[in-house]
C-alpha cells in the first residue's frame, strides 16, 4: 500500500486487513466509485452472503457468451481490488492496495482443483479467492510488494508463475488484468475463501 503521499510501504509494515479498495455500483458504464472504500473482508462478505445470488443465477443460466456478459456488465456491482480511485481509470487512482486481483478463466473441471491449489500455493499467500461470476473461472487476490517493482511487472512476473506452476494457457490467465483499475465483477460464492486471520480484524 502507498502512504498519503502515494510512497510505496514495505512489505514489512503493509497489513492485509488495512487494504482499502473502491466500491462501484452497477452498472459497468458507471465509474464514479461510492464514498466509502472497501476492505477484503467486506468484499468477502458482499461474496459470501446471498447478495448476488439471484443474480449470480440468472447469469449462469445465460448460455450465449455475448448476452452473458452484457447481463454481467449491467447487473453486478464490482470493484478495482488494486486501490482506491476518484474514478475507473489508472490515471484517477488515490492510493495503491498492495493487492493484486489475478483473473482465471476458462478453467471448466479444473475450477475446483485450481481453488484448492491456489489455497495452498507456496510462492503467494491466498488473501481471497472466489468463483467466478459465470462459475468458469477463479479471483486470486494477493499482495504486492510495490517496493520491488512496478503494478505491471508483478502482474506479468505472477501471470507468467501461474502459466508455469499450473500449466495454464495464455488465455487461462487473463492478460487483460494488467492494468491498477482493472474491475472484478461481485457474484454469489457460498464457499468463497478468506485468509484467516482477517476475520480477527472485524
Amino acid at each position: 500500500m502507498m502512504d498519503k503521499n502515494n510512497t510505496p510501504q514495505s512489505a514489512s509494515s503493509w497489513n492485509a486487513a488495512d487494504a482499502r479498495m473502491s466500491f462501484f455500483t452497477k452498472p459497468i458504464t458507471n465509474k464514479w466509485p461510492t464514498a466509502e472504500p472497501v476492505s477484503l473482508f467486506q468484499v468477502y462478505q458482499y461474496v459470501h452472503t446471498r447478495r448476488y445470488l439471484p443474480e449470480t443465477r440468472e447469469l449462469r443460466a445465460i448460455t450465449d457468451d455475448d448476452k452473458a456478459r452484457q447481463y454481467k456488465g449491467q447487473h453486478l456491482d464490482y470493484v478495482t481490488p488494486s486501490g482506491i480511485f476518484s474514478y475507473c481509470s489508472d490515471t484517477s487512482l488515490v492510493q495503491h492496495s498492495s493487492v493484486l486481483c489475478i483473473d482465471l478463466d476458462y478453467l471448466c473441471e479444473r475450477v475446483e482443483k485450481l481453488f484448492e491449489l491456489l489455497i495452498n500455493d507456496p510462492m503467494f499467500e491466498t488473501l481471497l479467492l472466489f468463483r467466478s461470476p459465470r462459475g468458469f473461472g477463479l479471483k486470486w487476490f494477493i499482495h504486492i510488494d510495490l517496493t520491488r517493482c512496478d503494478h505491471r511487472t508483478w502482474f506479468q512476473a505472477v501471470r507468467n508463475y501461474l502459466m508455469h506452476t499450473y500449466h495454464l494457457s495464455d488465455k487461462q490467465v487473463d492478460k487483460m488484468c494488467g492494468n491498477p483499475s482493472r474491475a472484478c465483477f461481485l457474484c454469489y460464492d457460498p464457499d468463497a475463501y478468506l485468509a484467516p486471520y482477517l476475520y480477527e480484524n472485524f
